[in-house]
């Protein structure tokens, strides 16, 4: 990792109370990527395990919706994360995320992950830790939306919206969601 790479380090949250050699340690199975604007850097329904992080530029996360078409979810900044959910649980990714502006990227393939934490390496451990807290703050975020989204469509003398879908969403994130 060059020079530029470890003094940009100080500023990701992802690498929040990292020792300068634990930072470093990340770093060494991190890999800079540059992408071009319109270049897909994950695509929706395809599997790849790595965790990507933002240095310079901006992405874009947009899921393709079959009713509507392209849905643009969220814009990705410097220092911002993304790729989480398929880093730490195999699965499809669940959107597209295409560079905006050129970017330029680290991205941490989890195979090179799961070495430092096979060798109990404490910078994997923290690094796990701060994507857990952003994830968090997406999910939290995500949950007030929702909540202002139902109540927007109750209907029912309980309070429950109405709505089927908000009754198939709840019944799929409590019950069959392996969360």
């Amino acid at each position: 990792m060059n020079e530029r790479s470890l003094s940009l380090a100080d500023n990701i949250p992802a690498l929040r109370g990292l020792s300068a050699t634990e930072r470093k340690q990340v770093l060494e199975i991190a890999d800079e990527r540059s992408f071009a604007p319109g270049q897909k850097i994950i695509e929706q329904g395809q599997s790849s395990q790595h965790l990507w992080i933002v240095l310079e530029g901006k992405c874009e996360v947009v899921r393709d919706s079959t009713n509507d078409g392209p849905v643009r979810l969220a814009e990705m900044e410097p220092h911002q994360l993304f790729g989480e959910v398929s880093f730490f649980s195999p699965a499809p990714h669940s959107a597209d995320v295409v560079a905006r502006t050129p970017v330029r990227l680290l991205c941490i393939p989890r195979a090179r992950y799961e070495a430092l934490l096979n060798q109990g390496v404490g910078a994997a451990y923290k690094l796990a830790y701060n994507v857990l807290e952003s994830a968090s703050g997406r999910l939290r975020r995500m949950n007030e939306w929702l909540a202002e989204l139902a109540s927007q469509h109750r209907a029912e003398p309980n309070g429950e919206p109405v709505s089927p879908e908000w009754h198939e969403f709840r019944k799929k994130l409590f019950n069959e969601w392996n969360l």
